[in-house]
């Protein structure tokens, strides 16, 4: 890791203004030794402001800037993430490699919060006038960092960045068909919603997260589909499956029918249980149908029951 070495935004207090202006008041009567060199394990900058709180305030923001720029110049700032799709039998149809770039941000690093004028080993600021009588103040102010501390800070970075990355590769490995309950698929599908929320607005990643739940939603179109299972005169079993295995799912079907009356629906766990009476509206020589109609994410998925 590369030494930090102090970074000075200022100059002397009584060469920061023209000539023609003049310290009025100081912090203390001697200016410190810190200002005008450099010192390895510390940040040391100053702003000036109108009022001494403004000044302040603004030299602690390029404090934290610094940091975090000092943070920035070692940390990975890519991630990789490999995307398999998988049928229903589990061969792997598909495999892609996302990339994306993370730009380091402020949120990214709770320290920074914490960063304060009462964290600071010294400060220093003038009052000064210039030719016209306006005021205003000069904050100066020095910062320790020291190279462990800012070897921890990146180390923290990189480990929250690795258990992100690590949750969004468990996500685009995850294979619909090992899943038997439709909710389970559903349910997965939100926490990658969830997790997606989770990241900043320009984080690169939400892109990928955007691909693996496309990626999710097109293995459940292409192999969710409805079945049935039997039919006699009084009842139809029927059951959503994905491929070849059925599911358990508490997602009521639609029914539709040509001719069936006292039509009714009970659940059965992996599957429903349609009931009716064929007698009232239905004859031997015609086609008497049942239509159920399962919807998941806004797409409907049906068969036709023949009843006789």
């Amino acid at each position: 890791m590369k030494r930090l070495l102090v970074i000075l935004s200022a100059l002397l207090p009584l060469l920061a203004a023209g000539a023609s202006d003049k310290v009025v008041e100081r912090s203390q009567r001697r200016t410190p030794d810190w200002l005008g060199g450099m010192q390895e394990g510390y940040i040391i900058v100053s702003s000036d402001a109108a009022t001494l709180d403004v000044a302040q305030e603004k030299a602690m923001t390029k404090v934290r800037e610094q940091v975090l720029s000092a943070i920035a110049t070692t940390v990975r700032t890519s991630t990789t993430i490999t995307l398999r799709e998988v049928t229903d039998n589990g061969v792997i149809n598909s495999h892609r490699e996302l990339n994306t770039s993370l730009s380091l941000e402020a949120a990214d690093i709770p320290y920074l919060a914490n960063i304060s004028p009462s964290h600071a080993e010294a400060y220093y600021w003038t009052k000064i006038r210039r030719k016209d009588k306006s005021t205003y103040y000069t904050y100066y102010v020095k910062y320790p960092l020291s190279t462990s501390q800012l070897r921890l800070l990146v180390e923290e970075y990189e480990g929250r960045q690795k258990v992100l990355n690590d949750s969004l590769q468990a996500f685009a490995a995850t294979d619909m068909a090992v899943y038997t309950d439709l909710d389970d698929m559903l349910a997965r599908l939100n926490q990658l919603k969830l997790f997606s929320a989770s990241l900043r607005e320009d984080d690169g990643r939400r892109d990928i997260c955007r691909s693996v739940r496309l990626a999710y939603e097109r293995m459940l179109f292409n192999n969710l589909h409805a079945g049935v299972l039997e039919t006699t005169r009084d009842s139809s079993r029927v059951a959503l499956f994905y491929g070849d295995h059925q599911l358990t799912c508490h997602l009521q079907p639609k029914v539709k029918t040509n001719c069936l009356t006292a039509v009714q629906t009970q659940n059965e766990g992996n599957a429903y249980l349609v009931t009716y009476d064929f007698s009232t509206g239905c004859y031997d020589d015609e086609q008497n149908w049942l239509d159920i109609t399962y919807t998941v994410l806004g797409k409907h998925f049906s068969a036709r029951s023949y009843v006789k």
